[in-house]
């Protein structure tokens, strides 16, 4: 039912249009009534607006013509119909000036009256069907930049990537520049869900419900405050991770405690499960990532379905300084370079014997490891991620190793089974290598992607890195990323969903313009032409 005002200085008249037609029936109801123009601005500033307007144009106070001006600044999107009669030429030719199209002569005639509501019912369907798909064309772009924000969050989390510059560069694409702030105060918190023993012993393979359920209750629970980013690991759907932005640090306790009674009850409201969070230390920028996600998988892991305050462990962080960016790099470099002694040597050192090391900063220091043998098995594991599951599974289960001898010779076995798939890929023949880094291009695409950043990270020369790449693939490395990339782009053009300016940053194009004249140049058209001829426009 469409709502319209009515505005006239004279009550028989608003009787009399009233009394013309059945508006029910014509899918119409007068819902707002006024003498002249000020009375009607009054109730439109106070009562939700209506979807047509019908206005006389000769009325005390303020005229049609006035009402109608000010409607414009105001209410653009109202649509108004004019009363005039044949002596107000003058009133009528001021109207169409300010773009009314619709009019109606007096005395109004039932027929006319009629018919023009058919045609307006007909525009407003129009006008809704184009609100929906434009709402539906929202949402569903919103909901792929969440996938790939999260994707982005994760991904920093657990994986080897490039320089800050470029991981800054990505997240302003992914209007995640809050997070690229140079020492952007952060906390992570992790929660899991316990599900009760016996509690899916009848509809097991219902589970996969449970945990999308789970999913949503985590991201509805924080979506109200902006500097909180939900992630998951995809091996573990019972868990969900949380970066959350230290906007204040005076109210953040407060936040935090209010973050964490919310996300418990609701969890235990709709799910009827209980929940276990642990909250991370603070951190301070990018490079504090991981360590930031180790901590809270740390307090995650001494954390037990009875706690309902968000205390973090505190000054952690100051007593692992024995694990630097320096000595992270030194311990990557001994293991893809395979030299054991080294390893052991360098896990040695930080787990110094002459040191009284807590037992929590010797876990947190191991699951720390753990990160780092994920991110080089992932690079160099070729069409097989059980040994990556393999170490998700160890980083779940450090709370239970009983001693530091059992940690460190945890840790020499996980080294040993990493650099075994090293040598697999890196010294068994340049198609496994390339395989390797083809697989790395696939993933990282939308990145600033060079042949140099990828000699470096899987240690080849780059001269030999481009000839290998082009007589393996058929196709120079530049080459090769540009078609990954217009090709994902063709796949979202087929969607019809997003926009085109999301389409190009996804795909990893900065600029539109680029990223068009770089689609024509491949498909013979442009991506707006290509997506108009499939839908058959």
């Amino acid at each position: 039912m469409y709502r319209v005002m009515l505005i006239d200085d004279e009550v028989g008249v608003r009787n009399s249009i009233k009394a013309k037609i059945d508006w029910p029936s014509a899918g119409f109801a007068i819902a707002l009534e006024a003498a002249n123009g000020l009375e009607a601005i009054q109730l439109l500033s106070d009562q939700p607006l209506p979807d047509v307007i019908i206005t006389d144009v000769r009325m005390p106070q303020m005229d049609g013509i006035a009402f109608i001006k000010a409607c414009k600044e105001k209410f653009p999107q109202l649509r108004i119909i004019v009363l005039s009669g044949y002596s107000d030429f003058e009133y009528m030719k001021a109207a169409i000036q300010l773009g009314v199209k619709d009019y109606l002569l007096k005395p109004v005639v039932r027929s006319e009256l009629t018919a023009l509501l058919g045609k307006l019912s007909d525009e407003l369907e129009d006008d809704r069907n184009r609100l929906r798909e434009l709402d539906q064309e929202e949402m569903k772009s919103n909901q792929q930049l969440q996938m790939m924000q999260e994707q982005l969050i994760w991904q920093l989390v657990k994986d080897e990537w490039f320089s800050v510059p470029t991981v800054k560069e990505r997240m302003q694409q992914l209007q995640l520049s809050s997070l690229a702030i140079d020492d952007v105060p952060a906390q992570f918190a992790t929660v899991e869900m316990r599900i009760p023993q016996g509690r899916l012993d009848d509809w097991s393979e219902r589970k996969d419900l449970l945990h999308l359920a789970f999913q949503m209750i985590c991201r509805e629970s924080v979506e109200s405050w902006e500097q909180v980013y939900p992630f998951y690991p995809i091996s573990h759907p019972a868990m969900m991770h949380f970066l959350i932005l230290i906007d204040d640090p005076k109210r953040h306790s407060k936040f935090m405690d209010d973050f964490v009674r919310k996300l418990k009850r609701n969890i235990k409201t709709f799910l009827r499960v209980e929940s276990v969070l642990g909250i991370g230390e603070a951190i301070n920028g990018l490079r504090q990532l991981k360590d930031g996600y180790a901590s809270s998988m740390l307090a995650w892991s001494q954390g037990t379905i009875h706690t309902e305050k968000a205390d973090s462990l505190s000054n952690m962080l100051a007593l692992t300084h024995a694990f630097s960016p320096e000595v992270e790099r030194k311990l990557m470099q001994t293991i893809e370079s395979l030299d054991m002694p080294a390893f052991t040597k360098q896990v040695h050192t930080i787990f110094s014997a002459d040191r009284d090391t807590p037992m929590f900063v010797f876990t947190f220091l191991t699951l720390r490891i753990i990160l780092l043998f994920n991110a080089i098995a992932k690079k160099f594991e070729l069409g097989d991620s059980s040994l990556q599951s393999y170490l998700w599974n160890c980083q779940m289960t450090v709370r239970d190793y009983s001693s530091r001898e059992q940690v460190l010779e945890q840790l020499h076995d996980m080294a040993q089974l990493v650099m075994n798939e090293v040598r697999k890929t890196r010294f068994s023949s340049g198609q496994q290598m390339i395989e390797a880094i083809r697989n790395y291009v696939d993933e990282n695409y939308s990145y600033e992607l060079t042949l140099a950043s990828l000699a470096d990270m899987f240690h080849l020369n780059e001269t030999y890195l481009s000839g290998l790449f082009k007589q393996s693939v058929g196709a120079t490395f530049s080459d090769y990323v540009t078609r990954l990339r217009l090709s994902k782009a063709a796949v979202l053009l087929q969607e019809n969903e997003l926009k085109l300016t999301d389409i190009a940053t996804l795909v990893g194009y900065s600029s539109p313009s680029y990223f068009s004249t770089a689609f024509k140049k491949s498909y013979g058209k442009g991506p707006k032409e290509y997506r108009e001829e499939l839908l058959g426009k």
